[in-house]
């Protein structure tokens, strides 16, 4: 069961950040081949459908095994460096998300009723020949309205820890907090970088993410 449930979590609280970005990739070949001119008025009705079509998803509610999400907020291109020591690693997508886990699933998330879950899409590469620890998917998370957590580690990707080498990760960090939808602003603090003696190569990060909704 435990298994089960983690492949949902991560197929379901991750489908969001991955869905959008294969859609828009699918429909700009379309736009290119479209060659007439425009008008000044009809260009900013475009611009306004492009805006449009940045934030589909948000508010969007999806159902499945695991219960209901509704995202509340998306950023597709974040795009932010946290390299540490030799690793060079990036937040490349961030997702806020209510879940109202279903009957079944409910006490895996601490019997509530409704749970805000931050999704952070990341990729971390170690650029040595020598092992370096780095544990990008054990950063603790801190919001502007007072909550403070570690992340999932059975609902996350395994895209930290120990790098055997020149060795590169990627995937999903989940943070699962009591329902709030008032966050406006996380914080990641993230330990830095260590070699296989566990001596340190970087130093610790605090990093803000703005959430502006």
């Amino acid at each position: 069961m435990k298994k089960k449930l983690i492949f949902s979590a991560a197929l379901v609280l991750s489908l969001g950040l991955a869905a959008c970005g294969e859609e828009k990739a699918k429909e700009e070949p379309q736009k290119e081949e479209t060659q007439t001119p425009v008008s000044a008025d009809k260009k900013e009705d475009t611009e306004k459908a492009d805006e449009k079509e940045e934030s589909d998803g948000v508010g969007e509610t999806t159902e499945s095994e695991l219960g209901k999400m509704t995202v509340l907020y998306k950023d597709k291109e974040l795009n932010m460096a946290v390299n540490n020591g030799p690793v060079n690693a990036t937040l490349d997508k961030i997702q806020l998300a209510t879940m109202e886990p279903s009957e079944s699933y409910k006490e895996s998330f601490g019997g509530q009723d409704k749970v805000t879950i931050v999704t952070i899409e990341a990729s971390a590469e170690n650029t040595v020949d020598d092992t370096t620890n780095y544990y990008l998917n054990q950063a603790k998370l801190v919001t502007d309205t007072g909550q403070q957590v570690d992340s999932d580690i059975w609902f996350s990707d395994d895209i930290g820890g120990e790098f055997l080498g020149k060795v590169k990760k990627n995937g999903n960090i989940i943070w699962i907090l009591k329902h709030d939808e008032a966050v406006k602003k996380v914080t990641l603090h993230i330990s830095g970088a260590s070699n296989a003696n566990f001596d340190r190569l970087g130093e610790d990060l605090k990093v803000e993410i703005p959430l502006d909704k």
